[in-house]
């Protein structure tokens, strides 16, 4: 399967009701409420970080490996941070490096509207019309709900015939959200609130949607409600922002993609063609794998980015059609969250978001019956390895830990 767990964030799920008959709630939150992290007064040593280390050296056996890094946070122990691997030849990866998340932003920008909500300057069924202007190809009654949860029927403009050719062409244009908008979205894949369809252009407008009802950046507003709080000091927003420190270089094979810009079969580096310089808000924020970690545990484990009735607005997942092979990945998507199939994890509940951002992948993990959360990334394209990986660590991890009580 090519891309196990990082296209899973450009491919159909099924998302989470958005209050049409056509689409419902099937399923309801998966974190229990009241299982508020405690700190332990003296956090010990990770006592299978060696095996740990073991898994992540596997990589480098890897066609076109270059680098992978893993935090694992287990209550009770000191966080566990592993690398392997390098950002460019000669260069190795360090802990403190950040990775392109991809559409784990997606994460991020779902909490901020959710945030929003709460404060009274939104509300989640306000229709897109009352905040932006009108968009060929978009129904401006769709729901901020709908764009949360891809209900919305908006076209994904990565699925454009031209999209590709068009953006590898000049790797260093920084590309508008109108310009976006305007030029790559063709005709709805479905009414609004009737099927559910995967599209970073649905983020792209919940970015301008945070403009106008913050009359702030969306750099600004995550930096002030979660980058500078949970202290993500890794955590940037490119286009608006710069680096607080070092970035992993990212690889990728464009050939299949845009043959017409580079038919070579080997990896070009993402300094050269920058995937974030569009749509920043469906997946342009990076970080580091222990800041990834950090995110989840806040969100899932500690619950002090969210209100309870957020949060359980957040995770009410929908499960895929049976028929859909997709639905051998994911359970079910809510709003800006995912939940897995607990089949690739050998029955082991796990939540979160995954992100590609071709150059990069990412997952920002939680397993609830175990208060544990995983980051990870890597720097090249080989999504076979990197979902082998993960398996494998969730793996041990439920072994060598009891369920919590």
């Amino acid at each position: 399967m090519r891309r196990l767990f990082v296209l899973v964030i450009n491919v159909g799920l099924l998302a989470a009701g958005c209050g049409d008959a056509a689409v419902t709630t099937t399923s309801t939150a998966a974190v229990p409420q009241g299982t508020t992290a405690t700190t332990a007064a003296t956090e010990s040593v990770l006592p299978f970080g060696g095996e740990l280390q073991s898994i992540l050296d596997q990589v480098l056996d890897a066609d076109n490996a270059m680098g992978f890094t893993l935090a694992v946070m287990v209550p009770g122990h000191e966080p566990w941070l592993g690398v392997v691997g390098e950002s460019e030849p000669g260069v190795p990866i360090t802990t403190g490096m950040a990775f392109g998340a991809g559409s784990i932003s997606k994460s991020f920008i779902a909490a901020l509207v959710l945030q929003l909500a709460e404060e009274g300057k939104l509300s989640l069924d306000d229709q897109l019309q009352e905040w932006l202007p009108d968009y060929p190809n978009v129904d401006n009654t769709a729901t901020i709900r709908q764009l949360l949860n891809h209900t919305s029927g908006v076209f994904q403009p990565n699925h454009h015939p031209d999209f590709f050719s068009t953006v590898f062409a000049d790797g260093t244009r920084v590309w508008s959200d109108e310009e976006i908008l305007s030029q790559f979205l063709m005709e709805p894949y479905s009414p609004k609130g009737t099927e559910w369809h995967y599209s970073n252009a649905g983020y792209t407008l919940l970015g301008q949607l945070i403009v106008e009802a913050t009359g702030s950046s969306v750099s600004a507003e995550l930096r002030h409600r979660f980058f500078e709080p949970l202290d993500l000091a890794t955590a940037f927003f490119p286009t608006e922002e710069t680096a607080p420190g070092e970035v992993a270089e990212g690889w990728f094979d464009i050939s299949p993609f845009a043959p017409e810009i580079d038919a070579d079969p080997d990896f070009e580096p993402f300094s050269q063609f920058p995937w974030t310089t569009t749509m920043p808000a469906a997946g342009g924020v990076f970080a580091n794998a222990e800041d990834l970690a950090t995110w989840a545990q806040a969100m899932f484990h500690d619950q002090r980015i969210l209100t309870s009735e957020s949060l359980d607005q957040m995770l009410q997942f929908v499960a895929p059609d049976p028929d859909d092979k997709r639905g051998a990945i994911v359970a079910g998507y809510g709003l800006g969250a995912m939940t897995f199939n607990p089949e690739l994890f050998d029955g082991a509940l796990v939540i979160g978001h995954s992100g590609g951002a071709l150059f990069y992948g990412a997952v920002s993990l939680y397993l609830p019956d175990y208060g544990v959360t995983i980051g990870a990334a890597q720097n090249f394209d080989n999504d076979d390895t990197f979902g082998s990986i993960l398996a494998q660590v969730v793996s041990l991890i439920t072994t060598e830990l009891e369920p919590a009580p």
